[in-house]
């Protein structure tokens, strides 16, 4: 009897520890789903890009357009990224258009315009804007615009915010490539390989596909060199871009009558002080509708009164955004006006606005009252022409710079004031805009106590 009780309890406590370990078991897995789930969740990519398609048909010209869209949990990031690419494909799709109009080329013209993704991650994410183009039977040609964005601040990427640690980034990625073209033998000038804080890069396996772009016997060919991360002497940096102050959008108005053919790109500035917004929009509209209405005059009177037979003038208006940030918006807007003659005319009109204020900024206004800054400045704008000179004989010459005025053309850059110089200004034509950067550290002796972190 006692022996069929002590079996009995023995049972008992076999099923008591059986349960224990079933419920301690389906407790782990428990446990192990809900961090499984919770991995997964914070693994999902908070980024989805959906496409918007269209077709556009003029004279001679088919357009066929997806453009992405791109939802993120950054509203600000997310509409200012969108408006960017937008106003992008809409200005290329824009002045193709003029192309065929002016051109009165009787070609078929057939574009397609796509995206790739080439890279997201959960702050990052590429896209690649491709352009096929065929016109008439055998002419056919692909162009590459990559855009890399920080999606923590819509801020887009250059390739020295990726490389930047590495001051010789530039030279170790020109004789990667020249490397390449010998052990290739590829057709290609090697002194037009330019690298810079514009160069066109995809973020690819392993390193960053260089894209770029040279005249071969009169056509644009494009070319494209991988070049991998452990050629560079320090690790990619992680990113970090600051924050936008405002959206910029547009406002396209294009006119094609019997005397002008216009595309007007107007930058629209958004941000959270809606009076500031007001005066910097009508001020920038009203300067650009000037310049056209000036131009619309000038060619309705030639063509009224002069008997001969002439293509229309032309008069476009483009923009630039060059910083956006640290309370700095630095807008450089182009104005482009042709009416007859050897070549076009256009100059640089740049926006420099404190956003704390609305003020649109002159040069003397960021240094201190008395600071010499025409002197530091001059001679920094001589050391550099003497380098491009030392660099390139073609250059020894061009330039007969004498010194900036007070208030120079000028616009802002990261750390840099950018001054610049008008058409025949400084140099010929063919020199085009003189641009020359003008680094912080230079400067900063001089500047203003509120511009020293603005320019850090």
């Amino acid at each position: 009897m006692n022996k069929k009780r002590n079996i009995r309890v023995f049972m008992s406590l076999i099923c008591i520890a059986l349960l224990s370990l079933i419920l301690l078991y389906n407790t782990e897995l428990v446990d192990i789903s809900s961090k499984v789930k919770a991995n997964i969740v914070d693994s999902i990519k908070t980024v989805k890009v959906t496409e918007e398609r269209s077709k556009i048909e003029c004279k001679n010209l088919s357009i066929t357009v997806r453009m992405p869209k791109l939802y993120c949990d950054n509203k600000n990031a997310e509409r200012y990224i969108n408006s960017f690419i937008r106003n992008n494909i809409n200005s290329y799709i824009n002045h193709k258009r003029q192309d065929i109009e002016l051109q009165n080329n009787k070609q078929k013209t057939n574009i397609l315009l796509e995206y790739n993704l080439a890279f997201q991650s959960k702050d990052v994410i590429n896209i690649v804007i491709v352009k096929e183009t065929k016109s008439g039977k055998n002419k056919f040609s692909t162009n590459k615009e990559s855009y890399v964005f920080d999606l923590k601040t819509g801020q887009r990427i250059y390739i020295d915010n990726l490389l930047g640690e590495d001051e010789n980034y530039k030279e170790l990625i020109k004789s990667y490539i020249n490397k390449t073209i010998d052990e290739n033998k590829i057709d290609i000038d090697k002194n037009l390989v330019i690298i810079d804080k514009e160069t066109n890069f995809i973020i690819v396996d392993g390193g960053l596909s260089i894209i770029l772009d040279q005249n071969k016997d009169g056509k644009m060919r494009e070319y494209e060199f991988k070049v991998p991360y452990d050629v560079f002497n320090n690790k990619v940096k992680s990113i970090n871009t600051k924050n936008i102050i405002a959206n910029v959008d547009t406002q396209t108005i294009t006119q094609n009558n019997k005397y002008i053919n216009s595309i007007l790109n107007i930058p629209i500035i958004i941000s959270s002080n809606k009076d500031i917004d007001k005066e910097l929009n009508y001020k920038i509209r009203k300067d650009i509708m000037d310049f056209y209405n000036k131009v619309y005059e000038s060619a309705k009177n030639y063509f009224d009164n002069v008997d001969v037979s002439k293509d229309k003038f032309v008069a476009n208006v483009d923009y630039e955004v060059k910083k956006n940030s640290d309370d700095i918006l630095s807008i450089k807007v182009t104005y482009h006006q042709y009416s007859g003659g050897a070549h076009e005319d256009y100059e640089d009109i740049s926006y420099n606005i404190d956003m704390r204020s609305g003020k649109i900024l002159k040069l003397s206004d960021l240094f201190k009252p008395n600071s010499d800054y025409i002197k530091v400045i001059n001679n920094e704008i001589r050391r550099q022409i003497e380098e491009l000179v030392k660099n390139n004989k073609e250059y020894e010459g061009i330039y007969q710079f004498e010194s900036i005025e007070k208030d120079n053309k000028f616009y802002i850059e990261d750390n840099n004031i950018v001054i610049y110089f008008d058409l025949y200004k400084i140099a010929p034509f063919a020199a085009g805009i003189p641009e020359f950067k003008i680094n912080n550290s230079i400067i900063s002796h001089m500047l203003k106590e509120e511009y020293l972190e603005i320019l850090k």
